[in-house]
């Protein structure tokens, strides 16, 4: 087994003495800004952790989705809340976190980091890779979908909480469902569309599918849910992968002249307040962030302490929410108000 780099490996490759680089990490004595930053990037580019066995670490938080912050902007929630909540469990963890998009937005602070934790991973995700491919402890929330060796990651059964979401449109009344999804390649928009897809293909029916920039918000959704109502044959419910594109659709549809749930059923596949708090309350699936955070922390413990990956992966669980835009009086299906959707 190759060995872990060593501070003295560090010093070579930034062109700096032992004691330069030890005062670059520790801070007791001063070192200019040009030359810790190339003992930082040395430090990255080797892999170089400072001591894998302290008890404090510091960690980056990467926010993988690029409509994450422009998202939060236009209204939605969900991901903020589990990114707030992740960091607040590492800090209560008693890791310093910092937050960052990319690496490049990293810049002097990557050596010292310790660790990373990836949220939503996007397919063949480069920053996954290039943190794998130096050694760099790291756990994602969520696999990345192009990447099925990589073992270190929780995240929900995304696939059966959207068969769990089609079969409640179905129980509603639902013959023809469309779906309205982001564009970005992570596994919760890829499982998404997916399971749609194979559910269409089992039933016979052709897909009415909408694939969308998520930072398009409520004026895509709206847009999207346009174009499916001018068709031939419409759809009678809409999913969406987000709560700014499910509140769009129900816009077009009352642009139309039709009314939500009575004409189209509306859901999408992520809970939060834009779907709680729109005209007519979104039925979605809700993810448990704390707990979702708990077990991120958990598995980066883990990872630091340097025991294998768990045997068996913990798969978070999704809770169907129904609310006003599905909800019939009289139809069959679900006993109660809500579901575990996974």
């Amino acid at each position: 087994m190759e060995s872990r780099p060593r501070l003295q490996d560090v010093a070579v490759r930034a062109g700096v003495s032992l004691t330069t680089a030890s005062h670059a990490f520790s801070g007791r004595r001063p070192v200019s800004a040009r030359t810790k930053a190339a003992v930082f990037k040395a430090a990255f580019d080797l892999g170089f952790v400072a001591d894998a066995r302290a008890e404090h670490h510091s960690v980056g938080l990467l926010l993988r989705p690029p409509e994450a912050v422009p998202g939060f902007a236009s209204g939605t929630a969900s991901f903020a809340a589990l990114s707030g909540a992740v960091m607040v469990a590492l800090l209560g963890a008693g890791f310093s976190v910092s937050s960052f998009l990319t690496l490049d937005d990293i810049g002097d602070q990557v050596g010292r980091l310790d660790a990373f934790v990836l949220l939503h991973p996007n397919r063949q995700d480069e920053v996954l890779r290039a943190l794998v491919r130096r050694g760099i402890p790291t756990v994602s929330y969520d696999p990345d979908p192009g990447e099925g060796a990589f073992p270190w990651w929780v995240g929900p059964d995304y696939a059966a909480s959207t068969q769990s979401m089609l079969r409640h449109l179905s129980d509603r009344g639902a013959r023809r469902p469309a779906l309205i999804v982001g564009s970005t390649p992570n596994m919760y928009m890829t499982s998404i569309a997916g399971l749609y897809l194979q559910e269409m293909r089992r039933q016979g029916l052709a897909p009415l599918i909408r694939e969308l920039d998520p930072e398009s918000a409520r004026a895509g959704g709206r847009a999207a849910a346009e174009s499916l109502l001018k068709l031939r044959e419409p759809p009678d419910a809409i999913l969406t992968s987000s709560g700014v594109f499910a509140v769009g659709a129900i816009e077009a549809v009352q642009t139309a002249g039709g009314q939500v749930p009575t004409d189209l059923l509306v859901a999408c596949m992520m809970d939060g307040s834009v779907a709680e708090l729109s005209r007519v309350p979104v039925t979605a699936m809700r993810l448990d962030v704390h707990a979702s955070a708990d077990h991120v922390t958990a598995l980066l413990k883990r990872r630091l302490r340097g025991e294998p990956p768990p045997p068996l992966r913990h798969r978070l669980e999704l809770e169907l929410v129904e609310r006003a835009s599905t909800f019939r009086e009289g139809a069959p299906g679900l006993s109660g108000r809500r579901s575990r959707g996974a």
